[in-house]
């Protein structure tokens, strides 16, 4: 049987009961709170969180927009924001026509709704134009960032971090890469390597002719028709009723192994007549250098 509560409690107000009985709490365990979840919870680990918190990724939207059509190109010879185009293109009636009575109210409210179809034409049309010359206007002011800020990039001096630790590059390659190549160049250094650059182009050119007129005169053997064809055809493998030969056989190896160059070299120290053959080829080469031209 519990014990009985005094009177002179039971005496007391309730409110007066109740702070007569508040005992300050007291945890019975000393353990962190987060120890007392499941396995199942995603706090039961404790995982070190850095200073600075870190934000969810961006999605990655997929799909490609399709380009926006340009709704300013018209046929008209009036801009489409001009008042011209769209006082033509939002006309006011002009005759006010009598209806009979039971369709009164239905004919005024097609003509406040042709009304409103009007007045949000020139409104939408304005605002477009207004949106329009706003982002080209922000477009342009970003290029021009851009290229201000690429111009600052490339026309700032070298750090002293690049210049310190950059000693094996030769003063040369620095100025060659950046443009100070002919800065220490006298006149006279800079005409002397213009007339040889000229000399060089010219050199070019003649070599350039040469190669033209001796394609020229070797062209008078060129194969240019279906007769010339056959004619080069019958003369290197013979006509059908006597075709070309090696001893009777139908191969060239028939006549052996071809000559190697010690075979060459001997044939060509023992043939007679090498004089004449070297003495015509000299003389030709004096007769092209003398006409300017392949013979």
């Amino acid at each position: 049987m519990p014990p009985s509560t005094p009177r002179t409690l039971l005496s007391l107000p309730t409110s007066q009961l109740g702070s007569a009985f508040s005992i300050p709490r007291r945890c019975l365990s000393s353990s962190p709170y987060y120890l007392a979840l499941g396995p199942e919870s995603p706090n039961y680990i404790e995982v070190p969180k850095p200073v600075q918190p870190t934000y969810p990724r961006k999605p990655i939207v997929k799909g490609v927009l399709p380009i926006p059509r340009n709704i300013f190109q018209t046929r008209s010879e009036n801009e489409k924001s001009s008042k011209e185009f769209l006082d033509a293109a939002t006309k006011e009636p002009t005759t006010s026509s009598r209806h009979p009575s039971r369709d009164a109210a239905r004919m005024e409210w097609k003509k406040k709704l042709a009304d409103i179809r009007r007045n949000n034409l020139r409104q939408g049309v304005m605002e477009l134009h207004e949106r329009k010359i706003e982002s080209e206007r922000r477009e342009s002011a970003r290029g021009s960032r851009k290229r201000q800020e690429r111009e600052d990039l490339v026309n700032r001096p070298e750090r002293d971090d690049e210049r310190l630790t950059n000693p094996s590059v030769s003063k040369d390659i620095r100025d060659f890469m950046e443009g100070k190549f002919t800065s220490g160049l006298t006149p006279e250094q800079i005409e002397e390597k213009r007339r040889t650059f000229e000399l060089r182009e010219v050199a070019k050119e003649a070599k350039r002719r040469e190669a033209l007129h001796t394609l020229y005169m070797q062209a008078k053997d060129f194969i240019t028709t279906s007769e010339a064809l056959d004619e080069a055809v019958e003369k290197a493998f013979g006509p059908d009723e006597a075709p070309v030969s090696w001893h009777g056989g139908s191969s060239v190896w028939e006549q052996g192994t071809p000559d190697a160059v010690q075979d060459m070299l001997a044939n060509s120290a023992s043939r007679r007549g090498d004089r004449f053959a070297i003495a015509d080829q000299r003389i030709k080469r004096i007769a092209e250098e003398l006409t300017g031209g392949k013979l």
